[in-house]
């Protein structure tokens, strides 16, 4: 007789992880440059330059600015050459409106999909960045990036996660310019922490609220900044008293 066969359990596999191309690479790397500030805004960018220092040949770097002017981080000119993207007030207005759609869409889809599962994710990255107490913009833009990103990706809308995508290089380099004190860092912190707490309350509509003037404090910032400038240009060419004009 046959001794009885055994119940075999499915191997697990898992998913083979595809390789990143050169390509991906090397549009990771300028990407980062841009968002540092290492390629400053408005910069022209030169292929041999950059291939030399990222040790490529120019073609990567090529199609690298062809992905990343999808990403509209650069922009190419004919005749002219590329450029890093650039930005007034009108600009990042517009920017900052639809990073609120986004944003606020992606609240209330994750919330739908697994409340619990979202508000622990959202608790997690404050938690992380209240743990590491980052005290310049440098170690803070990490933790500012995260939660949002995992605001945005844990959302479980693939094509919602796909439109932020396009922005989100933008969105980063911008904060990351606009982020100069302790008191803004501070400030970040607490809106991210007052957004879960106002979620684990209940509180969905004034989660929205909060998050939605959340991500307009880089646009504040920049007009305060050219009020101030434009009010010192005026003193400058104000003649001094006592003084003809």
């Amino acid at each position: 007789m046959l001794p009885p066969m055994r119940e075999t359990q499915p191997h697990i596999m898992r998913p083979i992880e595809r390789p990143r191309s050169l390509t991906e690479i090397v549009t990771g790397q300028i990407r980062e440059l841009i968002v540092t500030g290492k390629l400053g805004l408005g910069e022209q960018l030169s292929e041999v330059t950059l291939a030399g220092q990222l040790g490529v040949s120019r073609t990567p770097v090529r199609e690298a600015f062809l992905r990343l002017e999808s990403e509209r981080l650069v922009e190419v000119r004919p005749q002219r050459g590329t450029f890093v993207f650039g930005f007034d007030a009108g600009k990042l207005r517009e920017l900052c409106e639809l990073r609120e759609v986004l944003e606020t869409g992606a609240l209330r889809v994750g919330l739908g999909h697994d409340r619990r599962r979202y508000i622990d994710l959202l608790a997690g990255e404050v938690a992380a960045a209240a743990k590491s107490r980052p005290r310049n913009p440098e170690d803070y833009q990490p933790f500012d990036t995260a939660f949002h990103e995992a605001l945005v990706k844990s959302s479980g809308n693939a094509e919602l996660n796909e439109a932020y995508e396009r922005i989100s290089g933008r969105i980063r380099t911008i904060r990351y310019c606009l982020t100069r004190t302790r008191e803004q860092i501070e400030g970040s912190q607490r809106d991210h922490a007052e957004i879960v707490q106002l979620l684990e309350a209940g509180g969905d509509e004034a989660a929205q609220r909060c998050l939605a003037a959340h991500v307009y404090n880089g646009y504040q910032i920049y007009l305060k900044e050219l009020d101030a400038e434009q009010s010192a240009a005026q003193s400058r060419r104000r003649p001094a008293k006592g003084r003809l004009a």
